[in-house]
């Protein structure tokens, strides 16, 4: 096929082909062919023809005022949403308060009852756990203090007996010799004279006493910044009577303690000694303050439905008995 002079209709491009041309695709007509007539697109019917929105004069003329009631509008909506919103919310809240049985309206006597017991209990438990461990700590010196002045005691009571018995073996062997003694004045024939017994020695139960003064000055101090409500703020105030009775005690048992092992001249005769005033020392003066608090304690427990079981007072565990923790 050779080539050819047309041209391409669409584009005015030489054709190399008859009927097709490579630039932009088209179909030339072949020789002799008549060339291809474009067909127009059939009208449309008038009904469906779409004309332009007739436009007001009011649009024209107050622009501003339809943009600012569009505004209002928009605004007044969001102020009726928020509204409803606060109403749902506050439906919910109640709803909730109800539920857990905050506003209480929905309680029966017995559920108010175990309400206001568990929130007695509530506050009343941090209060106790504070009273007891200042109370343990009480015990803790009273365990040492009962056994020194027992020691003491004991001591004191077999030093006694001993010089009583010196006394008498002193006085037997004077009135054996009475007639070498009469009138003998300078040259008094030696007699042998039993040793008068020497002074317990009380430094450990004297070290002990101090701790426990000591022990019972601070645990003063303490309790003095514990405030407790009005059901357990007897207790507190029994304790710390307590607590300054067997501080007293221990204070003035080092000082009776003192003096008697270093006595003064007076009352001793020839180069003997004194009994020792065992009863000038004090016993354990905080036990009916004691006894006081444990009963105390125990109907505080009981009006709150605690298990005594659960502490160290009557009626529960005596994990220490050397002590007056469970006494009453």
């Amino acid at each position: 096929m050779g080539v050819t002079t047309l041209t391409c209709p669409a584009c005015s491009r030489p054709l190399n082909r008859l009927n097709f041309c490579e630039a932009c695709g088209a179909r030339a007509p072949r020789p002799g062919e008549p060339p291809s007539v474009r067909r127009l697109p059939s009208p449309r019917p008038m009904s469906e023809v779409s004309f332009p929105r007739q436009v007001h004069i009011q649009e024209i003329l107050t622009p501003k005022t339809v943009r600012r009631n569009r505004h209002r509008s928009t605004r007044r909506r969001g102020v009726w949403v928020a509204g409803i919103g606060l109403v749902v919310v506050t439906g919910l809240g109640l709803g909730a308060f109800r539920l857990t049985g905050a506003l209480g309206t929905d309680l029966t006597p017995a559920q108010q009852q175990a309400s206001e017991l568990e929130r007695s209990q509530a506050e009343l438990l941090p209060q106790l756990e504070v009273l007891m461990e200042a109370r343990a700590a009480f015990f803790s010196g009273e365990r040492r203090y009962l056994p020194a002045m027992k020691r003491v005691r004991a001591a004191i009571q077999t030093y006694n007996r001993r010089l009583a018995g010196v006394e008498r073996e002193i006085d037997e062997i004077s009135r054996a010799n009475a007639a070498r003694l009469r009138g003998c004045h300078n040259r008094c024939p030696d007699l042998d004279y039993p040793a008068y017994p020497r002074l317990p020695d009380l430094s450990p139960e004297v070290a002990d006493l101090q701790r426990v003064a000591t022990r019972m000055t601070q645990l003063h101090d303490q309790l003095l910044t514990v405030r407790g409500t009005a059901g357990i703020q007897m207790s507190y105030g029994e304790l710390l009577s307590a607590v300054d009775l067997l501080g007293q005690d221990a204070k003035d048992n080092l000082v009776t303690l003192h003096e008697m092992r270093y006595p003064s001249r007076d009352g001793i005769y020839a180069g003997g000694a004194a009994s020792l005033r065992i009863e000038a020392l004090n016993g354990n003066n905080s036990l009916p303050v004691v006894r006081q608090m444990n009963t105390h304690l125990v109907r505080l427990l009981e009006r709150s439905q605690l298990p005594v079981a659960s502490y160290d007072l009557p009626g529960g565990r005596d994990k220490y008995p050397g002590d007056h923790s469970i006494s009453q």
